[in-house]
């Protein structure tokens, strides 16, 4: 069969084609550092590498989570060791006042009581970025509210987060009328999953909300100047604080029969309260420490799943670089045919 010039210059064109693509093809995969940039590459490695993809952002998700979850574990578990430690304060403080005895030492108690209650709501609206760590689901909204009558004197601490839900939430918390459901559903829980599957409240809550780390809430009435007013969702701990408040203030005059029997009294409410608080603080201390393990797991199961993808893929830098310079040799001694090869033009001979 004739060679003609024609045939040599499309086989060398084809060839040309050829060899500028098999370059084009390997210094793209040594820019992205991947052997299988597009499915054709490789069909079977493309689909272990989208699966390799889910789990690397579902494995980041998780771990953002965790790590949210202990910073905000440990913002309450500090707050929560203030708190204690507020609260055996005021107990040192009463028990001081009951082996005193003058009026000056009620006095002064009653004022360190007022300051540590100042000290505790300070501590229960604390916060994680712009969020109360200790207001249910209502963490935008500044849990704990001192309130003050006409005289300026503290008259109660009201809650203004979530908690467990009532019977009827649009009514404040009662024993008798208006209590707690008896369910697990709780619309005080702060969730962030760290493990695949549904949202487990047992497993995914992160947060102590204000029942949770005060106790449940109640209603009272103070008169003041004849004038009654009534506080809803007053948790039990500050109730409590603001009666041994009133005690101290009442032995001073014999007033309501309280006497240092009365404050005795009052000692063992302070350390069932306190033991209350470390109960959460416990609680807080496991989860953190379980979300804590997790997160290890995570941060291992990342460099797996690293490692898997890169062996999966199979790119090899030095492997990539030879073949690199292979093909740029075989262009260029294409190209140095081709000079022979092509039919001569008019411009050649200029």
């Amino acid at each position: 069969m004739r060679v003609t010039n024609n045939m040599l210059s499309n086989q060398f064109l084809s060839g040309y084609q050829k060899s500028l693509s098999r370059m084009a093809d390997i210094q793209e995969k040594i820019t992205a550092s991947k052997n299988i940039i597009r499915p054709s590459d490789n069909p079977i490695g493309a689909v272990r590498n989208l699966q390799f993809t889910s789990a690397s952002s579902t494995n980041a998700l998780f771990t953002q989570n965790a790590n949210d979850a202990i910073s905000w574990m440990k913002t309450s578990d500090s707050n929560l060791a203030t708190m204690i430690s507020a609260m055996a304060e005021i107990k040192t403080a009463v028990s001081s006042a009951i082996s005193a005895n003058p009026t000056s030492s009620y006095q002064a108690v009653e004022q360190q009581i007022d300051q540590k209650i100042k000290e505790l709501v300070q501590a229960a609206n604390s916060q994680v970025g712009d969020r109360y760590v200790f207001g249910g689901q209502n963490d935008t909204t500044e849990p704990f509210t001192i309130q003050y009558d006409a005289n300026g004197n503290m008259t109660a601490v009201t809650y203004n987060g979530t908690s467990k839900e009532l019977t009827d939430p649009t009514l404040p918390y009662d024993a008798a009328t208006n209590p707690y459901l008896a369910t697990t559903a709780n619309n005080g829980n702060i969730m962030m999953q760290v493990v695949p599957g549904d949202i487990n409240a047992s497993r995914d809550k992160v947060n102590q909300d204000g029942q949770e780390v005060f106790g449940d809430m109640m209603t009272i009435t103070k008169t003041v100047d004849g004038v009654s007013t009534t506080y809803n969702n007053v948790p039990t701990i500050f109730k409590n604080l603001l009666e041994i408040k009133q005690h101290l203030n009442d032995i001073q005059t014999g007033a309501n029969g309280v006497t240092a029997d009365t404050l005795s009294n009052d000692l063992g409410t302070i350390e069932a309260d306190r033991d209350y608080m470390i109960s959460a603080q416990t609680t807080v201390g496991a989860r953190q420490s379980s979300y804590q393990t997790i997160k290890e797991r995570l941060t291992a199961d990342s460099l797996i799943i690293a490692q898997d993808a890169k062996d999966n893929d199979g790119f090899d830098v030095a492997k990539a670089s030879i073949e690199s310079q292979l093909a740029l040799n075989a262009y260029n001694t294409l190209l140095s045919v081709g000079a022979n090869v092509m039919p001569k033009t008019l411009a050649d001979y200029l």
